[in-house]
């Protein structure tokens, strides 16, 4: 890979690392300022919304304007948020709604930042490499999201949230210093006829073209469903290990189980360095999703710690390689002119299914799973015997239907034969 590659990476890297300091800073500081669970549902909205609502001209953005530029840029107005949250805590006028606004303003340059940046990797990067790349930033967010909330727990006490937010401006100012020196190849263009007028480009017209590129090629895009069934699956086990571990642990167990789903990613990330990933695809990725859709199950099937800790390893590592694989598989087959906007495409739809998996998780176990668990209600005599009854245990029995319902889907994935003909039906297109 190059030189280049590395300097963004590891730039990034400490901009990623230093944003979730600030994450973990501002989370306490909400609910300590509002001591209410609905200001971190809307603290979740202001920072995905922009972005998910950017995602139709986003794509055509970056691959149609400097990358380079697209990238600088957002950290700028990510500086500028930052900088901006740092002066109002040191005059002590820092209040929830400015808290929003800075967020939605930080939504919209990570929405044009996005597809940007996965653009410029595929011309930066052989394609022979995408999975190590893939591994790479997979390994940069697994380190963040589990040493950053401890170093800011430290960091808290020490220089204070404003601190914090002075360090996390250092760290972006370095990630813009990374851009500026790396070398970021365009990318190469297709030819086209003489005298043919350029392509016009719409937010409508970009989404069309990423359905129809999927549409015309159905192996790929019976994948691409595949993929955002599991990530349906996914989200709503992220969203509900919370509950179904501090019903029956204590909070130690809870940070054990997080632990251990984050040293999965990385441990995914480790993998995909060394080994580079798929050159080709395989049916290995619906493995994964059924091991994956197993360690759910018994996560709701046992109730001891170390069993939940081991399923929340695996659970991300077989999550994390899926994706790292497949990202690798998107890039070798959308052509140079359209990687963002394949990316902007694929980003609207995990943006999109965040809060679809979070509402349903919520309201399958509080409404529907855990009444029907209590003693004396609809499933108590039936499973009562196997899970129990009580607090937590419709959420156990949830798990175990989530894990098995995947197993199936990845099962019925794998003996569908369209799976297989991706790479014969799609061609490299980079």
């Amino acid at each position: 890979m190059s030189r280049g590659f590395y300097i963004i990476w590891s730039t990034q890297f400490a901009s990623m690392f230093g944003s979730q300091l600030t994450a973990f800073a501002i989370g306490v500081w909400l609910f300590q300022r509002t001591g209410s669970v609905i200001s971190f549902t809307q603290f979740v909205l202001f920072s995905t919304l922009p972005a998910l609502l950017m995602m139709p001209w986003s794509g055509a953005i970056a691959d149609q304007w400097n990358k380079r530029s697209i990238l600088v840029v957002s950290e700028l107005v990510a500086v500028g948020c930052t900088a901006t949250m740092a002066l109002l805590f040191w005059l002590d006028v820092f209040h929830v709604w400015q808290l929003y606004a800075l967020q939605a303003v930080l939504s919209i340059s990570i929405g044009l930042q996005g597809p940007a940046a996965s653009a410029a990797i595929t011309t930066m990067v052989p394609k022979e490499h995408y999975g190590r790349a893939s591994g790479m930033y997979q390994i940069a967010t697994a380190v963040s999201q589990f040493a950053a909330p401890m170093l800011a727990a430290v960091l808290l006490g020490r220089m204070g949230i404003f601190g914090i937010l002075v360090l996390d401006v250092l760290t972006f100012l370095v990630a813009i210093v990374g851009v500026l020196v790396a070398s970021i190849p365009p990318a190469p263009t297709r030819p086209t006829d003489e005298g043919a007028a350029p392509v016009s480009r719409s937010a409508l017209g970009d989404v069309r073209w990423a359905l129809g590129f999927l549409r015309q090629r159905p192996a790929m895009g019976a994948v691409f469903v595949y993929r955002v069934i599991g990530a349906l699956f996914t989200g709503m086990v992220l969203v509900l290990i919370g509950p179904l571990v501090l019903a029956q642990h204590s909070e130690k167990v809870f940070a054990a189980v997080s632990t251990c789903g984050a040293m999965g990613a990385l441990s995914s990330g480790l993998l995909l360095v060394v080994w580079g990933g798929m050159k080709r695809w395989t049916p290995l990725v619906l493995v994964l999703n059924i091991v994956q859709g197993l360690a759910i199950a018994l996560a709701g099937l046992q109730s001891s710690a170390m069993v939940l800790c081991a399923c929340a390893f695996v659970v991300m590592l077989c999550s994390s390689t899926l994706a790292g694989s497949t990202s690798a598989i998107w890039r070798r087959k959308v052509p140079h002119d359209r990687q963002g906007n394949f990316a902007a495409f694929q980003q609207a739809i995990g943006l999109a299914i965040l809060p679809v998996s979070a509402s349903l998780g919520g309201v399958l176990a509080q409404y529907v799973f855990e009444p029907a668990l209590m003693p004396g209600h609809a499933w108590s005599q039936a499973l009562g015997p196997w899970f129990g009854t009580g607090p937590g245990r419709g959420t156990s029995v949830l798990f175990v239907a989530m894990g098995m319902v995947a197993s199936l889907v990845a099962l019925l994935s794998l003996l569908d034969r369209r799976v297989y003909r991706v790479e014969a039906e799609v061609p490299d297109a980079v």
